[in-house]
C-alpha cells in the first residue's frame, strides 16, 4: 500500500467521505494536527486505526464531529455544560469526555463508558466531517508515541505505506493537541491541557474547573484519555529542557538542536556552537501559541537532520505555558 496524497478539492473531499463511509482510513488535518480518520460506524477500520499507529486498543479515540451534528444516540445526554461550552468553544480545540450514548462503539472508546468528542475548526476537516454524515474518529496521523503531525509530508513519511489516503491541508494554525475536559463529575476536569485553558472554561461556566496539575495527582480516578502517558510526542533524539544557564558547562559529543527564544538562551546556544561544533540553533518567537504551533515540527526537524538530542529552552511555568510544558514533559520523559 502507499498512500494518496490529495489536494483538498470539493471532489478529492467527497471521494475521501466515501472512503471513510465504505471502512477506510483517510488521514486528514484539522486546526490543532493531522488525525488518522474512520467512521466510527465501520468496526474494521477502528481496528484497522489501532494497526496503522500501533496503538494499544485499550487506548480510546475521539470522536469528530461536524458542526451542528446531531449527537443524540453519540452521546447519553446533551447537557446545559455541554451546551455552554459547545457554543463557547466549537469549532474549536476543546474536546468533552461524557457519558457515551447506545450508538457509540465501545471500539471507539477504549471499553469505557465515557467518550471523547470535539468539533475541529479546520475548514476541510468540518467540509469532511459533513459529507461522510457520522462521528470520525480520529487520533494524532503517526506511529503511537511519536511526534504528532502537522504537516502532510510528516503523515506520508510516518504512516504513508499504512494507508490509502492523506487528505492535504493547510498547516494547523494551533500545532498540539486540544484541550480534553471532562464532564463527568460534578467539577470539570481538565485531563490533557490545550490552547483553551481552565481559567476561559471557569469564564463560560462560572464554575471552578480542577486543573491538568490537580488531575495528574489522582491519575486512577480518572478516565482514559488521549496523550496521556507520561512518555509521549517523542522523536528519535533525546530531548532535554534547560534553562539557559545550565547550557554553559556542557560539553557535547553528539550533534544538537538548540531550541529557544529567549535573547540569554540563544545567546548561550551560540556560545555553545562555538565551543562543541555540531551545534544547530533554532530561535522560535517568545509567545507561547507560536511555540506550540512550531514545537512538533521543530522535533521532527532535529530527526531529520539527524540530531542525537535536542536542548530545548524551558518555558515559563504560568497558565499560558501548560499545554507546551506538558508536551515538552512527556517528549523528554
Amino acid at each position: 500500500m502507499h498512500a494518496e496524497l490529495l489536494v483538498p478539492s470539493a471532489s478529492n473531499i467527497k471521494r475521501c467521505a466515501q472512503a471513510l463511509q465504505s471502512g477506510e482510513l483517510v488521514a486528514f488535518p484539522t486546526e490543532t494536527v493531522f488525525g488518522l480518520g474512520a467512521a466510527v460506524s465501520q468496526l474494521g477500520a477502528i481496528e484497522g486505526i489501532f494497526k496503522a499507529k500501533g496503538r494499544p486498543s485499550e487506548h480510546p479515540l475521539i470522536a469528530h464531529v461536524a458542526p451542528g451534528a446531531e449527537l443524540t444516540g453519540w452521546v447519553a445526554e446533551l447537557t446545559l455544560t455541554m451546551q455552554k461550552l459547545m457554543n463557547a468553544f466549537w469549532p474549536g480545540p476543546l474536546t468533552l469526555v461524557v457519558p457515551k450514548g447506545e450508538r457509540m462503539p465501545f471500539e471507539v472508546t477504549g471499553g469505557q463508558n465515557s467518550v471523547g468528542i470535539r468539533c475541529p475548526s479546520h475548514p476541510v476537516a468540518i467540509e469532511l466531517l459533513k459529507a461522510t454524515g457520522v462521528p470520525v474518529a480520529a487520533p494524532s496521523a503517526n506511529r503511537f508515541g511519536k511526534v504528532s503531525p502537522t504537516r502532510a509530508s510528516h503523515v506520508l513519511a510516518e504512516l504513508g505505506d499504512r494507508i490509502p489516503f492523506i487528505l492535504d491541508g493547510d498547516v494547523p494554525e494551533v500545532g498540539i493537541e486540544s484541550t480534553i475536559v471532562s464532564l463527568l463529575d460534578d467539577q470539570p476536569a481538565i485531563l490533557r491541557p490545550g490552547a483553551i485553558t481552565a481559567a476561559q472554561i471557569e469564564a463560560v461556566l462560572g464554575v471552578a474547573v480542577k486543573s491538568h496539575g490537580e488531575v495528574s495527582k489522582t491519575p486512577n480516578a480518572n478516565p482514559r484519555v488521549s496523550g496521556a502517558l507520561e512518555k509521549h510526542y517523542s522523536p528519535d533524539a533525546k530531548v532535554w529542557v534547560l534553562q539557559a544557564s545550565e547550557l554553559a558547562a556542557l560539553q557535547l559529543q553528539n550533534k544538537t538542536l538548540c531550541v529557544g527564544w529567549t535573547d540569554e538562551f540563544l545567546a548561550q546556544a551560540d556560545a555553545l556552537r562555538e565551543k562543541c561544533g555540531e551545534v544547530l540553533v533554532e530561535a522560535l518567537s517568545d509567545k507561547p501559541g507560536e511555540v506550540a504551533k512550531a514545537l512538533y515540527a521543530t522535533l521532527r526537524q532535529a530527526d531529520e537532520l539527524a540530531c542525537r538530542q535536542v536542548l530545548f529552552e524551558k518555558p515559563g511555568q504560568t497558565p499560558d505555558w501548560e499545554a507546551v510544558n506538558d508536551r515538552l514533559k512527556r517528549a523528554s520523559a
